[in-house]
């Protein structure tokens, strides 16, 4: 241990220094639990798969947090602040508990964020399979990107640029991000729709048309099956939000 290290402990395990400390020390700690069937521990080519790209980053971690064993803090201090917050509420408890959890969950987001703002590719990252997998996530994502208002996207166009077999990118983008090709399409498409509506004045049709939807029936049911409603309320929705916030 030394100044500023934050170190992860599994729980039902005995745990021992490597040398006795030859200094007094003192140190905050906290126990906590990941949500049921949302703990995973990581290897270092499944790291770098997730912080070398921005995408993956964003999807893989969208309602996560990734916490290393062992990490050095070039910043402790906003992590002391949130301590003595905890502590706080410990001793004088709000009325509702989710404000401990806000605390702490904001804690974890930063610490994620250390954590991406000092990554470097480890060894691992450079050789084996596990390289080839994340190049082809990396690529098919780029394709996604790069044709998304295409309304011919889809995984054996993908296959075919990379030249590649449709079932075998299908299956390691699936590996890798948790959701078919044609899923992340959708779902690129449907977040580029939310934003033409609130930002444009163009109409449902052409928006729909923009996104690569081939049918306005198609958009309007997959938009309503992603936001929860139509195309024309989502647009409502956001009108009213920002005549309120004027």
């Amino acid at each position: 241990m030394r100044p500023s290290r934050v170190v992860l402990l599994a729980t039902g395990r005995h745990h021992r220094g490597a040398e006795r400390i030859a200094s007094s020390a003192s140190y905050y700690w906290i126990h906590f639990t990941a949500a049921e069937g949302g703990f995973a521990v990581l290897d270092g080519v499944e790291t770098d798969t997730i912080l070398s790209s921005p995408d993956v980053r964003g999807y893989k971690l969208r309602s996560s947090a990734l916490v290393p064993q062992s990490f050095d803090l070039r910043d402790e201090e906003p992590f002391a602040q949130a301590f003595h917050e905890l502590l706080f509420e410990q001793e004088s408890p709000s009325y509702t508990p989710l404000k401990y959890q806000a605390i702490f969950r904001q804690m974890l987001i930063r610490l994620t964020e250390c954590v991406i703002a000092s990554y470097g590719p480890s060894d691992g990252s450079r050789t084996g399979g596990g390289s080839q997998i994340a190049s082809i996530v990396y690529a098919t994502i780029a394709e996604v990107v790069e044709n998304l208002t295409d309304p011919e996207l889809s995984v054996k166009s993908i296959a075919a640029k990379l030249r590649l077999n449709p079932d075998y990118i299908g299956r390691r983008f699936r590996e890798v991000m948790g959701i078919p090709i044609g899923g992340y399409i959708l779902k690129k498409r449907i977040l580029l729709a939310r934003c033409r509506l609130e930002e444009s004045n163009d109409s449902v049709k052409e928006i729909a048309r923009q996104c690569g939807f081939g049918t306005m029936r198609h958009f309007i049911r997959q938009f309503k099956s992603e936001a929860g409603m139509t195309p024309t309320e989502a647009r409502l929705h956001f009108q009213a939000r920002h005549i309120n916030n004027q």
